[in-house]
C-alpha cells in the first residue's frame, strides 16, 4: 500500500508541475550540482538555486547565472517536497540577507525531492525541480 502511494503522489506531483501555469518556464537542469552551502544545485529560469534541507529546517539560495549569490530580499518561494510519502507545502521567507527558510512538517529527506516555486522581485516566476 505504502508503495502504490509513492507511486501515485510522485504521479501527482509530475502531473501539477506539468499542468501548472510555470509549466513553461521549467528549468533546462544543466547543474544538479553540489551547492557552495552543501545541498543540491539545480537552474530555475534565470536563477540557479541550492536546497538545502536539515531535519525539518529547509534553506534556500539563489543565484545569477554566474553563480553569484542574490539577495533574498524580495524573493517570495514555496516548495512543494514529498515528506513522508505525502507531498508537503512549505512556505519559505527572506532570512538574513542570503537566504529564504521554512519549516517542515516532519524530519525532511536526504536529500529533499520535490519543487521550488520562486517569485523574483520583478514579478517573474521560476520553478527548480530536484529529484
Amino acid at each position: 500500500m505504502t508503495r502504490r502511494r509513492n507511486i501515485l503522489t510522485a504521479a501527482t506531483l509530475a502531473m501539477a508541475a506539468t499542468w501548472s501555469p510555470w509549466a513553461a518556464v521549467l528549468p533546462a537542469r544543466a547543474h544538479d550540482a553540489k551547492g557552495p552551502n552543501g545541498g543540491q544545485l539545480t537552474d530555475a529560469g534565470k536563477y540557479h538555486v541550492e536546497l538545502v534541507g536539515k531535519g525539518t529546517r529547509l534553506e534556500v539560495f539563489v543565484s545569477d547565472a554566474n553563480d553569484a549569490p542574490l539577495p533574498a530580499t524580495g524573493f517570495k518561494a514555496l516548495a512543494i517536497l514529498v515528506i513522508e510519502g505525502k507531498p508537503q507545502r512549505i512556505p519559505l521567507q527572506p532570512e538574513g540577507t542570503d537566504r529564504l527558510t521554512g519549516t517542515a512538517p516532519a524530519p525532511l529527506p536526504s536529500p529533499p525531492k520535490g519543487v521550488v516555486q520562486l517569485t523574483a522581485p520583478d514579478g517573474t516566476v521560476a520553478q527548480a525541480r530536484f529529484n
